[in-house]
């Protein structure tokens, strides 16, 4: 009796393959900046070579790209309050999220808003995009529902500023706590009701 010939293995079509390659990069960027991602090892985890990994991505750029988008993304769903939330709990729910997020990407997070300032231009790109999603989300978690106050061009630059100083203070704190985790989001929090009481 003959042993049953095995299905061949289907090949992946090249949309699973980038999602695969892009899933890696997100895999390593808790210990790895976007920028450091090595694409030898990339390909090594993919199980693939390297001149393959550059036939769905055609520059390591690219890459970088699609994984910094990837990120940014999962930022903005990880930050987005579920219906279940409160709207007066929203920001302050928001606010534990994203210091959470910068505990575990510190170095990723740091080296994106770095290469944002830097000058490159597709790093900068996608943070503002990033940035412009979070004031609208922090904009709807706050405008309407907890202030009540209408959505106004100074408002958004308030939002944004106060987005700026987070991001920065929050980077300091997980270097150097200065203050409990509970204070950072008491303060944090007294700023941005100080600023928009207006």
């Amino acid at each position: 009796m003959t042993a049953p010939v095995p299905p061949p293995r289907s090949r992946r079509s090249a949309a699973d393959r980038r999602e695969q390659l892009v899933g890696i990069g997100l895999q390593l960027l808790p210990t790895t900046p976007v920028q450091e991602l090595t694409i030898d090892e990339v390909a090594r985890r993919a199980g693939i070579s390297r001149s393959l990994l550059f036939h769905y991505f055609p520059s390591k750029r690219d890459y970088y790209r699609a994984v910094t988008r990837a990120a940014a993304d999962l930022l903005r769903t990880h930050l987005t309050p579920p219906d279940g939330v409160p709207a007066a709990e929203r920001p302050a729910w928001m606010l534990d999220r994203y210091v959470g997020w910068v505990e575990t990407y510190r170095e990723t997070h740091l080296a994106f808003v770095r290469g944002a300032t830097g000058g490159d231009p597709w790093v900068a790109e996608v943070y503002e995009e990033t940035r412009e999603a979070l004031v609208d989300l922090g904009m709807g978690a706050l405008g309407m529902d907890a202030l009540g106050g209408p959505e106004d061009p100074l408002r958004r630059q308030l939002v944004r500023s106060w987005f700026a100083f987070t991001e920065d203070l929050v980077h300091q704190w997980v270097r150097e706590p200065a203050t409990s985790r509970e204070d950072l989001l008491a303060l944090l929090t007294d700023v941005l009701g100080r600023l928009l009481d207006r």
